[in-house]
């Protein structure tokens, strides 16, 4: 019998991915109304979401595992995306990883309309990016990388 999980695949596995994405974004974009350490989860499930994609084009039939890496490997997004996911999942990472000391704190804001608002970065191999920034860009990532396989977006 089809399980929910996995019927149409890959397919069903981005739209996952997608709905992590926007429920991080969602709490990114609106801190401090949202909760941080919210943010901070849905940020990382996506990631772990995110990156876990590349094993089910490759596991669906839909990816070869050479080309793919291939693709994968020139994108930034794709390290950070890798890095965060293992983090995440696993106490130590030990597989060459970019930044095994990657880290995410709150920085805030000049007040706007009486409002306190603060934001979330992400600190990777000695750069600072907003971590709303850096799931959008995993997710454009993934969209060129899905067209570069032939591969539609549109389910």
């Amino acid at each position: 019998m089809p399980s929910a999980d996995n019927v149409t695949g890959w397919k069903n596995h981005f739209r996952r991915t997608r709905r992590w994405r926007d429920r991080a974004l969602s709490e990114l974009m609106d801190l401090p109304r949202t909760d941080f350490h919210d943010a901070i989860d849905y940020s990382l499930a996506y990631f772990v979401w995110s990156h876990s994609l590349r094993d089910w084009l490759i596991g669906d039939g839909v990816a070869k595992k050479d080309d793919l890496d291939r693709i994968l490997s020139v994108y930034d997004e794709w390290k950070i995306a890798r890095d965060l996911a293992n983090r995440t999942r696993h106490f130590k990472i030990t597989r060459s990883p970019t930044d095994p000391y990657w880290a995410v704190s709150r920085e805030y804001d000049s007040m706007s309309a009486n409002v306190e608002r603060h934001h979330i970065n992400l600190y990777f191999n000695k750069k600072k990016a907003n971590l709303a920034n850096i799931v959008c860009r995993t997710s454009d990532m993934w969209d060129e990388v899905l067209q570069k396989l032939g591969l539609s977006t549109v389910t």
